[in-house]
């Protein structure tokens, strides 16, 4: 897969690259203002180089852990190939790399996220994702998220990640078209920096999630069932039309996908891994061709190749965000767990009263403080 670096030979290769850099900022003159450059964040960039410098490296050698790949394989399709056709080679400019180490972790929780999106994010914090909540459920929580071109909301994200140390950044640009990279740099970081954990969560920075129904669906008798390795649950999509139309933000040409309807996926909003399926996916996903339609590539190509089967969980979400209010009102057993809600104020009401509901504390749930 990657070649074995010996600890001299990484430490060459550092040497050389911080070197080069040093030459480059003394002897080049730079247009910052052109949107191709990333000098804004290489002085973070180089502050990161030691941590960050191995995490290919470290991220395949976790994978042929979880896999067998060097011994005995263990139930994957994962045999040795020829060099990657969808490498991944962002470079990591925000990593919390020590988010994940606790000895006593169960899930990790990495939401897709603009970088504009502060509020959303904010709200996260305050409500269902709040410190508290992560602490009782032995849970973390990061954020993922691309680069804009706008210098402020990039200085603004670089405060935010100071304040709250839950922020993974890689350098493509945050377009909708670039949203399978989000998604592969989320599994790239977890396979390198939250291998401790049992369980992934990927949500959407507009999804409300009811934790604590979710918790006690995970240790119910039925998720148990499951065990914790070559899972997937989620709201699993079937027979879902490919947009032929030009003028559909979703319009998909032929030459792009030829089949008339996509095969089973999850819906991206929200699902549910065992650890061992984050790794084989990121694996995977450097032997299969780049698609832009993120949630398809993820959960449809990348599972289909992996063999896996999806558990289903599709009576559990509203994602009808104009629905979403009026269902959650009128669900008194509580069997909604996950709800697409597009005012902020409503995920604060909604989630008060499952606070009041469940009885459980939060400390600073409902003071929204946004970011300066």
């Amino acid at each position: 897969m990657f070649p074995r670096l010996s600890y001299a030979q990484r430490l060459l290769a550092l040497m050389f690259f911080v070197s080069f850099i040093m030459v480059f900022f003394n002897s080049t003159t730079v247009d910052l203002s052109s949107p191709s450059r990333r000098l804004p964040y290489m002085e973070q960039y180089l502050q990161n180089a030691l941590r960050s410098v191995n995490t290919v490296q470290d991220a395949q050698e976790n994978v042929d852990n979880i896999t067998g790949r060097n011994g005995h394989q263990k139930g994957w399709d994962l045999t040795t190939r020829t060099p990657p056709i969808n490498p991944h080679e962002f470079k990591v400019l925000i990593n919390p790399s020590s988010l994940c180490q606790h000895k006593n972790l169960t899930y990790l929780v990495y939401v897709h996220t603009a970088p504009g999106n502060f509020k959303k994010r904010q709200t996260i914090r305050q409500t269902w994702g709040a410190k508290t909540l992560m602490l009782k459920y032995k849970m973390r929580i990061v954020f993922i998220m691309g680069v804009v071109e706008d210098s402020v909301t990039m200085q603004r994200v670089n405060s935010e990640s100071d304040r709250y140390g839950d922020i993974v950044m890689e350098d493509f640009q945050d377009s909708y078209r670039n949203l399978t990279y989000k998604a592969i740099a989320g599994l790239k970081w977890i396979s390198s920096y939250c291998t401790n954990v049992t369980y992934v969560i990927k949500s959407d920075d507009d999804i409300l999630i009811d934790m604590h129904s979710l918790m006690e669906t995970m240790s119910s008798k039925e998720v148990k069932k499951y065990g914790t390795s070559r899972l997937i649950m989620c709201n699993q999509w079937l027979k879902m039309k490919v947009i032929r139309d030009k003028k559909s933000k979703w319009y998909v040409p032929e030459e792009e996908f030829d089949k008339e309807y996509f095969p089973p996926y999850c819906s991206g909003s929200l699902f549910i891994m065992s650890i061992d399926v984050v790794f084989a996916m990121y694996d995977m996903s450097l032997y299969t061709k780049f698609f832009w339609v993120d949630d398809f590539y993820i959960t449809g190509l990348l599972v289909e190749k992996l063999n896996l089967e999806h558990k289903r969980l599709n009576d559990n979400y509203m994602l009808n965000a104009r629905a979403a209010v009026e269902k959650f009102d009128k669900d008194e057993k509580r069997e909604l767990k996950f709800f697409h809600v597009h005012k902020l104020t409503d995920i604060f009401r909604m989630w008060k009263r499952l606070r009041s509901e469940k009885n459980n504390s939060c400390d600073n749930c409902f003071t929204w403080v946004p970011p300066r």
